[in-house]
C-alpha cells in the first residue's frame, strides 16, 4: 500500500528475516545436519535483492547452500529437498551481502525522508517465484506515550516495514562486496538533507555518502558547502591540497573563503596558490574583510549592468547567467560606467516594463546598499526594512563590489546549534 509519497509494505505480505536465525536444517531423510547462521543477498540484483544461498554451520565449520534446495523459509525449522547437505565451504563473493552480518542492525538512508534508519528487522517475499529482501522494518515509539503509559502496562510499539527501493545500506564495511552508495539514490534529495545524513552519520558512513556524491562534483560542492565548519575540516584533513583547491574552486566564494581561513596556517596558502587566477582574486577580496561584517558575508558574482543599459538588454544579462544564486539572479544591480552604486531593482520588475526603457527610469529602482564595514545588526534591519532578498555592498568610494542575499544572513542570524535540521535522526 502506498503511505503518502511512499511505499510501505503490509507486514502480512512478508516474513521477517529474524524470525530464520538458529533455525534447524533438516533434510529431507528427516535428519538435522546444522543451524542457519545467515542469509546472502546480491546487491544490485533488480529493485529487490534476490537472495542466493544460505551460511549454514555444520559442526564447527560454515557451509554454503544454495537457496533452491531449501522447501521454504519458515522459523524454526528449515527442509532441503535432498538428502544431504552441501559440504562446499562458505566464502564471500563478490557483489554479496550477508543480512544479518552486514547490514541487520546498522544504519541505512531512508532517501525518501532524507534521514538516517536503524534497521532493526529485514522483510524477505516471493518474487516471481524466488526469495527476495524487499523492506526494512523499524520500530517508532511516540513520545507522549512513553509520558502517560500507565505503570506495569506493555509499551506498544508502531511497526513499519519500508520498500527497499525507498532505502540505501552503508555498504562500505563489507570485506569483498566492493560496493559503494549510488548517487542515482542520493540524488532524490536537496544537498542540505545530504549534508544532514553526513552530520548524522559515523565518520566511515559519512565518508562513503561524500563518495558517492564525489562522482558529481558540482554536486558534492554543494553538498560541503552544506556541512558544519567541524565536518568540512574533518573530510579536507584527508584530502591532498589538490582536491581541497578543486573542491574550493566550485563552492560559492564566501563560503570557500570561510572554509580556506578554518585550514591550518601552514596549508592555507598552499591551497590557495593552487586555485585558478579568477578564483584568488575573488577569495582576496573577501579575505580582506572580517567573517561578520557586510564585505565578509557578500557575493562577488551578482549581476550588474551600467546606467544606460535597456530593460531588454538587463534580461538578456540575466538569462545569459542561469547558474548564478536564485537570490542573485533575482535582483539586478545598477553602476556608473566606474562602477559606482546606483541601485537595485528585482528582475520580474523588468518583465512588465517597455524593453526600449533605460533600467535607471524604472520606479521601483531602490538606492539602498551598505558599506562592506557594515556590521550583521545593520545587513539585518536594512533587508528586513525593504523586504530585500540581495542587499548591495560597496566600497568606501561607493563601488560595488558584492551583495548579500537572504540565505546568507538567514545562515549569519541562525545559532550553530539550530542549524541540523532533528528530522534527519528520526527513526534511529
Amino acid at each position: 500500500m502506498n503511505a503518502g509519497s511512499r511505499s510501505v509494505l503490509a507486514p502480512s505480505d512478508v516474513i521477517l528475516f529474524t524470525s530464520l536465525p538458529g533455525a534447524a536444517v533438516i533434510t529431507s531423510a528427516g535428519e538435522g545436519s546444522g543451524r542457519l547462521e545467515d542469509l546472502v543477498v546480491k546487491m544490485g540484483d533488480g529493485a529487490y535483492p534476490r537472495v542466493t544461498g544460505a551460511k549454514v554451520r555444520v559442526d564447527d565449520r560454515d557451509v554454503f547452500v544454495d537457496l533452491e534446495t531449501f522447501e521454504q523459509l519458515e522459523a524454526g525449522e528449515l527442509r532441503l529437498r535432498s538428502q544431504t547437505l552441501s559440504q562446499q565451504p562458505f566464502e564471500r563473493r563478490a557483489g554479496e551481502v550477508l543480512l544479518k552480518e552486514d547490514i541487520l542492525g546498522r544504519h541505512l538512508v531512508d532517501v525518501v525522508a532524507g534521514r538516517i534508519i536503524r534497521a532493526t528487522d529485514l522483510a524477505l517475499a516471493m518474487i516471481d517465484a524466488r526469495w527476495h529482501l524487499v523492506g526494512v522494518q523499524r520500530r517508532s515509539r511516540s513520545g507522549l506515550g512513553r509520558l502517560f503509559r500507565p505503570q506495569g502496562k506493555p509499551r506498544r510499539e508502531a511497526v513499519q516495514i519500508i520498500d527497499w527501493k525507498d532505502v540505501q545500506p552503508f555498504v562500505a564495511h563489507v570485506p569483498t562486496a566492493k560496493l559503494f552508495m549510488p548517487l542515482p539514490r542520493l540524488n532524490r534529495l536537496h544537498p542540505a538533507r545530504i549534508a544532514d545524513l553526513v552530520e548524522r552519520a559515523t565518520h566511515e558512513e559519512g565518508e562513503e555518502i561524500m563518495q558517492a556524491v564525489h562522482a558529481d562534483q558540482e554536486l558534492a560542492a554543494d553538498v560541503f558547502e552544506e556541512l558544519d565548519t567541524t565536518h568540512q575540516l574533518e573530510f579536507v584533513r584527508s584530502k591532498s591540497n589538490e582536491d581541497v583547491a578543486t573542491l574550493l574552486a566550485r563552492m560559492e566564494p564566501d563560503d570557500a573563503a570561510d572554509l580556506l581561513l578554518e585550514l591550518e596556517q601552514d596549508r592555507r596558502m598552499q591551497v590557495f596558490d593552487l586555485l585558478p587566477a579568477h578564483h584568488k582574486d575573488r577569495l582576496r577580496s573577501l579575505l580582506m574583510y572580517h567573517p561578520t561584517t557586510a564585505g565578509g558575508m557578500m557575493h562577488p558574482d551578482l549581476i550588474a549592468v551600467p546606467k544606460g543599459t535597456t530593460v531588454a538588454t538587463a534580461l538578456d544579462q540575466v538569462k545569459n547567467r542561469p547558474k548564478a544564486l536564485p537570490h542573485l539572479r533575482a535582483t539586478l544591480f545598477l553602476t556608473e560606467p566606474d562602477g559606482r552604486f546606483l541601485g537595485s531593482l528585482f528582475t520580474a520588475d523588468l518583465l512588465n516594463a517597455d524593453g526600449g526603457r533605460p533600467v535607471e527610469s524604472l520606479e521601483s529602482l531602490l538606492t539602498v546598499s551598505l558599506e562592506v564595514s557594515a556590521d550583521l545588526a545593520e545587513v539585518s534591519l536594512v533587508m528586513a526594512d525593504f523586504n530585500l532578498v540581495a542587499l548591495a555592498v560597496t566600497d568606501p568610494e561607493g563601488k560595488l563590489v558584492g551583495a548579500i542575499t537572504a540565505d546568507d544572513l538567514v545562515e549569519a542570524l541562525v545559532p550553530d546549534d539550530w542549524r541540523r535540521r532533528e528530522e534527519a535522526s528520526a527513526g534511529e
